[in-house]
C-alpha cells in the first residue's frame, strides 16, 4: 500500500474508533452555565458535529502538522463546552503524534513546552475551581496521557527506538522530509530568480533609458525649430555621443548577463559615474537646475550606486516631463542622506505619471528600499504645477551598521 494511502487509512481508523467510543456511550453531557443562560439543553449527538471537523484536521495532519493541531485544539474545546468525549480525545493524541513525527526539531520543543504547561494549568485551575486535591491531580495526569505521551512516543521514534517495528515507516518519515525540503528549495530559486529579474530590469532600464531619452529630445528639439547650422551640428554631436555611451554601457550589460568579465578600461562602466558627470550631463542636455549641498565623502560603493541612479533617473524624468528647471538638495541628518529633486512640471502634461509608464519610479522604490530607505514622488503640497521627489537613504549600509 502507497505511504499517503496508508496515513490516510491512519486516520479514518482513528476516527472509527473515535466514532465506537462515542456509540459505546464513552461521551457525555454537561449543563453548563451558558447552555443554562441560553435556555438550550445539549444532546449526546451534538458531539458528531466536532467529531466531523476533526476529519478535517486529520486530513493537514501529514503536511501541515502545526496548522493541524491547532486546528484539532479548538476543535477539542468546543466539544468540551457540551461534555466529555473520549473518542475526540483520541483524535487530539493522535495529531500531538503526528506533529512530533513530522515537525521541525523547534516546534516539538515550543509543542512540548506549550502541552506542559496546559497540563499543569488543567490540574490548577481544577484546584482553584474548589475541585478535591486528588481529582485535580487526576486531571493533569489525564492531560499528560492525552496530550504529552504522545509527544514523548514520537520523540523516541524519531530517534530510533520505536515502540513497534514498522519496515518502512523510517523510509516514509524521510520521503515526506525530502518533498518539504524539496517544496522549500523550489520557493527559493523562484524568489531568486524572479529578485534577479527584478534586478535586471533595474540595470537595463537606469543603463539605456536616460541616454535613449535624450537622444529622443535632443532630436526633437532640433526638428521642431528653424534650421541652423552650427546647432544643428552640435546636437547631433550631442546625439552621437550619447548614442555610443548607451551602445557601450548596453554591451557591457550583455557582458555581465552572460558571465563574460567586463573591463573598465574599455569603455563607460556600468556605475554612473559621478555625481558631477552626472550633474554635467543633464546640463550637457539643456536641464537647468541649481544645487543645494554635496553628498558626503565616504559613502560606500553601493549606497554611491543607488544614489547616483536615482539622481540620473530624476534629471531625465525632469528632462522628459519637466519645463527645463529643476532644483537638487542633498543633505545628512543623523545617519540618513536625503536627495531632494524639484522641476517644474509642463502645462500640457500635468503629471509625469500620467505621462510615463512609471517603470523609472519603480526602480528607484525598489533601489532604494533595498538599502533599508525610502522614496516618494508626486506633485507638491500646495503646488501641483511642481514635481517633488524626495528620497531618504543610509549614510551606510545595514550589513554594515
Amino acid at each position: 500500500m502507497r505511504p499517503a494511502l496508508r496515513a490516510h487509512l491512519q486516520s479514518a481508523l482513528t476516527l472509527s474508533v473515535a466514532a465506537l467510543v462515542l456509540l459505546v456511550g464513552w461521551a457525555g453531557v454537561a449543563e453548563f452555565p451558558w447552555w443554562t443562560a441560553l435556555g438550550v439543553e445539549p444532546q449526546l449527538w451534538w458531539h458528531v458535529i466536532p467529531l466531523i471537523l476533526m476529519a478535517a484536521a486529520l486530513l493537514l495532519r501529514i503536511r501541515r502538522p502545526v496548522l493541524a493541531l491547532l486546528l484539532g485544539g479548538v476543535i477539542v474545546l468546543v466539544d468540551l463546552s457540551i461534555g466529555v468525549n473520549v473518542g475526540i480525545l483520541l483524535c487530539l493524541s493522535d495529531l500531538v503524534y503526528s506533529l512530533g513525527i513530522r515537525g521541525s526539531r523547534r516546534a516539538v520543543r515550543i509543542t512540548g513546552g506549550v502541552l506542559g504547561l496546559i497540563t499543569i494549568g488543567i490540574g490548577a485551575a481544577g484546584f482553584l475551581a474548589g475541585v478535591e486535591w486528588r481529582s485535580a491531580v487526576s486531571l493533569s495526569l489525564a492531560g499528560m496521557a492525552v496530550l504529552l505521551m504522545p509527544l514523548w512516543w514520537s520523540w523516541e521514534v524519531r530517534r530510533g527506538y520505536p515502540l513497534w517495528q514498522e519496515a518502512d515507516a523510517r523510509g516514509q518519515l524521510e520521503a515526506e522530509r525530502h518533498a518539504n525540503v524539496l517544496r522549500a528549495q523550489a520557493r527559493k530559486r523562484h524568489e531568486a530568480v524572479e529578485e534577479e529579474r527584478r534586478s535586471m530590469a533595474r540595470e537595463l532600464h537606469d543603463v539605456v533609458s536616460s541616454q535613449v531619452s535624450a537622444i529622443a529630445l535632443s532630436s526633437g528639439a532640433v526638428l521642431n525649430a528653424p534650421a541652423e547650422s552650427a546647432r544643428d551640428r552640435e546636437a547631433l554631436r550631442t546625439i552621437r555621443i550619447t548614442s555610443v555611451e548607451a551602445l557601450e554601457q548596453l554591451r557591457e550589460m550583455v557582458q555581465l548577463l552572460r558571465g563574460e568579465t567586463v573591463d573598465p578600461a574599455s569603455g563607460t562602466a556600468l556605475e554612473a559615474a559621478t555625481w558631477d558627470q552626472v550633474i554635467a550631463r543633464a546640463r550637457q542636455h539643456g536641464l537647468q537646475f541649481a544645487i543645494d549641498g554635496q553628498p558626503p565623502d565616504g559613502l560606500s560603493p553601493t549606497v554611491r550606486h543607488v544614489l547616483l541612479r536615482i539622481l540620473q533617473e530624476a534629471l531625465t524624468n525632469a528632462l522628459k516631463h519637466g519645463d527645463g528647471s529643476a532644483s537638487i538638495g542633498v543633505r545628512t541628518r543623523r545617519r540618513r542622506l536625503l536627495l531632494q529633486v524639484s522641476s517644474g512640471l509642463r502645462q500640457e502634461e500635468g503629471d509625469v505619471v500620467a505621462v510615463g509608464s512609471g517603470t523609472g519610479l519603480t526602480a528607484m522604490r525598489e533601489r532604494a528600499e533595498m538599502l533599508g530607505g525610502t522614496l516618494r514622488a508626486g506633485p507638491s503640497r500646495g503646488d501641483e504645477k511642481t514635481w517633488l521627489l524626495r528620497a531618504e537613504l543610509p549614510l551606510k549600509e545595514q550589513n554594515d551598521e
